[in-house]
């Protein structure tokens, strides 16, 4: 452990229940693609960086058994509570604990920009089996939804990231690249794909809260609320009671 990835953990510290209102539950369609590339139903699906495990219970439909791995203890305790059925344990994209060659997907959703990508992909390589995916994928921020609000998000963003920079963060925009220049995987491919959700203001508000550039500037500079409460008042104002977002979904998959 380092300083600089117990700052990524620490990042999402402290709003789980936010979290997990808020952001989306991965679409079936990311199962699918995935499943396309296997010769059989996954008898294991590995859930790394599970968060409060929305990632993870998509595969209870497909998979013997899943295991989502988490660092952070009160998202690792919001997952276990949202699905008790599901073992969510301990540990680091690059010590999972796990034993070698056990299983048939690894997946990292929303959280491979905040790893160590050398050591999680050596991690990664070493509990897939012969044939097995990995599978990274993210969602755009923002979803679809107006641009004066998609506008004002960015510009939250923006004035949050200048009071608390990320700890360490990788180009999302490099993740193909990296999982091709690691050399050992058979095959590297993208695919894109896109959800629809039921969307209310209030969570519209709680998607840009819930991320933790803006929870950790309203920690350090007070002032900060100001912009939180102009960017909810252009929600309120440009947004109707219910609406539809789309999430926009990139996913990377490499076959060991």
């Amino acid at each position: 452990m380092t300083n600089v990835t117990q700052a990524n953990i620490d990042r999402f510290s402290g709003f789980t229940g936010l979290y997990n209102a808020a952001r989306p539950v991965p679409p079936e369609i990311i199962t699918k693609i995935i499943l396309v590339y296997l010769p059989s139903p996954p008898e294991l699906v590995i859930d790394i960086g599970s968060g409060t495990g929305l990632s993870t219970v998509i595969w209870r439909d497909f998979a013997r058994k899943i295991i989502g791995i988490e660092p952070g203890d009160d998202m690792r305790q919001a997952a276990q509570q949202n699905a008790p059925d599901i073992p969510f344990q301990a540990g680091y994209s690059n010590q999972t604990g796990l034993a070698s060659n056990c299983a048939d997907i690894v997946t990292i959703s929303q959280a491979f920009h905040w790893m160590d990508i050398p050591t999680t992909l050596d991690e990664v390589w070493r509990i897939l089996k012969p044939g097995g995916l990995l599978a990274v994928y993210d969602a755009d921020w923002p979803p679809s939804v107006d641009y004066v609000v998609e506008k004002e998000y960015k510009a939250l963003m923006r004035k949050c990231n200048a009071v608390k920079p990320p700890a360490s963060k990788n180009d999302k925009d490099a993740h193909l690249r990296r999982l091709r220049e690691f050399g050992k995987f058979r095959f590297v491919k993208e695919a894109v794909c896109h959800s629809a959700e039921a969307c209310t203001p209030e969570r519209m508000i709680g998607i840009a809260l819930s991320q933790g550039s803006v929870q950790g500037a309203l920690k350090l500079d007070a002032s900060i609320q100001e912009d939180v409460d102009a960017f909810c008042a252009v929600v309120k104002e440009r947004c109707p009671e219910h609406f539809e977002i789309v999430f926009s979904y990139r996913l990377r998959l490499a076959i060991k």
